[in-house]
């Protein structure tokens, strides 16, 4: 009896455990998942399949935009990445066009360096197009 709750228990434990790991889906059949301060930026923006994902698909994946705007046919979507020590700003902004992701830009202002670095993946997969 004893044996049978234990692999009752363990059968449980196990189907929970799956089961959230199938519906929690943190990144798309595209590519497209929320970047953290570990995430490198260069190889982030490199990969980004750019013109192959809506912005729909970036919200359901990446989440709710700390920042939207609108500005000459695009739409941008921020999304703003915490900083260890709350001092500077690091996000990464997806520029919308038509419905499709046309760049992603990384800003990280304001790091221990005090130095601003901005990348634009629309620049980086053109130079590793060459």
């Amino acid at each position: 009896m004893i044996m049978k709750n234990a692999l009752a228990l363990l059968l449980l434990a196990l189907l929970m455990l799956t089961s959230g790991w199938v519906q929690a889906k943190d990144k798309s059949e595209n590519g497209v998942f929320r970047p953290t301060l570990s995430t490198n930026p260069k190889s982030y923006l490199r990969e980004f399949p750019l013109a192959k994902v809506g912005g729909g698909e970036v919200i359901q994946y990446v989440g709710t935009p700390d920042k939207t705007f609108s500005l000459g046919g695009s739409d941008f979507i921020t999304y703003n990445i915490a900083t260890r020590s709350n001092s500077g700003i690091i996000e990464y902004t997806f520029e919308v066009k038509d419905g499709v992701v046309v760049n992603v830009t990384y800003l990280n202002s304001g790091n221990f360096f005090g130095v601003t670095q901005r990348e634009s993946a629309k620049e980086l997969q053109a130079v590793s197009e060459k």
